[in-house]
This record gives C-alpha cells, structure tokens and sequence, in this order.
C-alpha cells in the first residue's frame, strides 16, 4: 500500500472518531452532585401481607427470553422489557415492550418489538449484527428511556451501548442514539441494574464491561434539549465484579452489589461516601453466586435492603430474597420465590411503585418473563415465620 493510501486511511479513521471523540470529551466537565435520595414510606398496608405473580408474556415456544426490567410511570402505569429470540446471541433476537395500565382488572399488552438489528442498523447508519440486553426506566420528568445493547462483531465483549427515549409513554421513541463511551476502542459496553437519580437531574446508571478484564462501571447521563451528556467511571478493576446494583442510603452514600465472577462464589459490595465518584474495595459477601446476575432494592426502616440472587455457588434452579437489616453487611434469607431441579430463574431486576408494592420481574426458564409483587407486610410475615 502507497504512502498516500496509508495516510488517506488514517485521516478517514480520524474523521470517524472525531465526532465521537468531541461528545466524549465535551461531557467530561459532567459532575455529579449529590444522590436524590428518597426514604422510601414505611406507611403500612393495613398489616395485610400480599403477594400475587403472573407472566407478562405468552410462551414463546422454542424461542428463549431474557433480561427482564421493569418501571413505573407518573399514574401507575407499568413498562416491562426484555429481549427474545431463537437463542441468546441469535441474529432475530429482538427487543420487545409490553405495557399495563393501573387498575386490578388490567392486564399487560401483547409485547411489540421496540428495537431488532434492522431498527437499529438503520437508526445507528451502521451495521448491527444482533442486539441484546435492554433496560427501560421512566426519569424525573417522566419520559420513558430504553438503554440496549447491539453488538456488530463477534458477542458480548464487542457488544455498544445505544438509548432511545419517549415522550408520550411508549408509543413512540426517538431515533437510536450509540452511546460513545471511549474516544478510541468504544466496545464491551452492557447493562443490566436499576437506574439511581442524582440531584442535578441526571442518572447514573449501573453498567459493565467484559474485554480484557471484567469490572462494574458508572453511566452518567443527561438529556438536555434534545442532546445527550454522558460519560463513565469505573467502580472496581480486575475480573472478579460485574453488573452492579447500587442502593442510595443518603444523598451521599450508597452501596454496590456485584455478581461474581471468581473462584470465591459470593455476591461482592462496595460502598461510597462521595455519591458515587469514588469507591471502596469490593468485599465478598456471605451470600453465594454461580455468576448469576443480582438485583438489590433499598426497604424502609433505614438501612435495610432486599436483595433477588441464586441461593447457590453452581447453579440458576433457583431464585432467593435475602434481607440486610444493616446496609448489606449481614443477611437474613426472607423466601423462595422459585427451584426447580434443572430449571433457570435468572436476572431478577426489582422496583418500588407508588402504591409501596415491591415489583419483580425475572427470566422463568428462559421461556417467559416472570412478574411477582408483593409488599413489605409480606416480608415481615416470612421474617417472622422463620424466626419461630
């Protein structure tokens, strides 16, 4: 190859990152104040403990389903998504929404595709091999965001954070936005836990990478007039911590909750006391994980915290609530929700609604998503029933 082709390329590479580079650059000047942070209501529902389950979607036969998350939107309405297809990885998975309106009677819609790799392709004006986990969320001013994963070579570790945001609850969603998150090698970006919202109106959002390394990272991100701020820092380096669960104490200090991926086979925490910018080494828990994803959610009381993981250092059979009466430093196991001898109930993702239920929503047999709620009554009652 000439020396002129040699430097056409590398201008052409340069122009390419250019755009990229500047959004990156642009929204290091980002800082985040403090958390915005909310006790959640200890208000009783009439001593009554409930708990009812249901699935969002119809079976889907041979296909596979996977990574369920959930929200709330202003009026109670709920938004549930999750990705579908052949197989994990498989080219014709899909991003699919279901939505249900409050009321007893209501029930979810049937699940539309909201992103697929020919959505994304020509949305991204780039070439999208697959598309992946996807996480849905409704912010402060109550518009609905989907953060997804689309990978264009190879699988997870290649894989690109994109999101796409609604304005009038899900029926319609702006153009896919690539998240470009490294001015250079932007790859090996996936999302998995709850959202936490930060006192200047932005979100940090729990997000991990898997190349050349495996560590829990920070999404820091911002829609203001129509333009997205985002930048990331990293939690923890090294192999062992993945798809962190954060859960807000005060409007400084919270807790991370990490699936692991070592030898050791126990749920990691680390803690912050600066909202976020900098955190403590990640200690190994007493709780065991088979390298499964976890989900944590703050309870009142203060300092109590709910924690859906697989009760086992092997396997995904079955699907454990344990409960921390001190931030996450000793456990209590609450209930079972599911086991089955050679079954899967993996990647649970919890919310509380308005009404103070606790919604739960997770992958059942990687055939259906699964929806479980419940209420704090009900924890209490499966507390005390252990303690006799």
């Amino acid at each position: 190859m000439s020396r002129r082709a040699v430097l056409i390329l590398i201008l052409v590479t340069l122009l390419l990152y250019a755009v990229p580079g500047r959004r990156w650059y642009s929204s290091m000047d980002q800082e985040p104040l403090t958390f915005a942070f909310r006790l959640p209501s200890s208000q009783s529902d009439r001593g009554l403990p409930q708990m009812t389950e249901e699935f969002i979607n119809r079976d889907p036969g041979s296909a596979t389903v996977h990574v369920g998350s959930i929200c709330e939107m202003t009026g109670g309405r709920l938004v549930a998504c999750w990705y579908g297809g052949t197989r994990e990885g498989a080219r014709d998975t899909a991003v699919y929404l279901a939505l249900r309106d409050p009321g007893k009677r209501s029930s979810w819609s049937e699940p539309r595709v909201v992103a697929d790799r020919d959505s994304a392709s020509r949305e991204l004006r780039r070439y999208v091999k697959k598309v992946g986990n996807p996480l849905v969320f409704a912010d402060s001013q109550n518009r609905l965001w989907l953060i997804y994963v689309t990978i264009a070579v190879g699988g997870w570790s290649g894989s690109s954070l994109n999101v796409k945001v609604s304005h009038d609850g899900g029926r319609s969603w702006t153009p896919s936005t690539r998240l470009t998150l490294s001015p250079l090698v932007n790859v090996s970006e996936l999302v998995k836990n709850n959202p936490v919202q930060m006192s200047d109106g932005s979100l940090a959002v729990p997000i991990y990478h898997e190349c050349l390394g495996k560590f829990p990272e920070i999404l820091w991100i911002n829609a203001e007039g129509g333009c997205f701020r985002f930048r990331k820092t990293r939690l923890a380096g090294g192999k062992s911590f993945i798809q962190p669960s954060m859960v807000v104490r005060d409007p400084r200090n919270a807790a991370a909750f990490f699936r692991s991926c070592s030898d050791e086979r126990a749920v990691g925490m680390a803690t912050t006391t600066d909202a976020g910018t900098t955190w403590s080494e990640p200690q190994h828990l007493e709780l065991p994980n088979p390298d499964a994803a976890i989900n944590a959610l703050p309870l009142s009381g203060g300092g109590r915290v709910l924690l859906a993981f697989n009760d086992s250092p092997r396997g995904r059979e079955n699907l454990q609530l344990a409960l921390s009466s001190d931030g996450g430093v000793t456990w209590q196991r609450v209930a079972r929700i599911e086991e089955g001898k050679g079954a899967e109930f993996s990647y649970p993702y919890m919310i509380r609604g308005s009404d103070r239920r606790i919604h739960l929503v997770y992958t059942w047999r990687r055939k259906r998503i699964k929806h479980v709620v419940f209420n704090e009554e009900w924890i209490n009652s499966k507390l005390q029933g252990a303690s006799q």
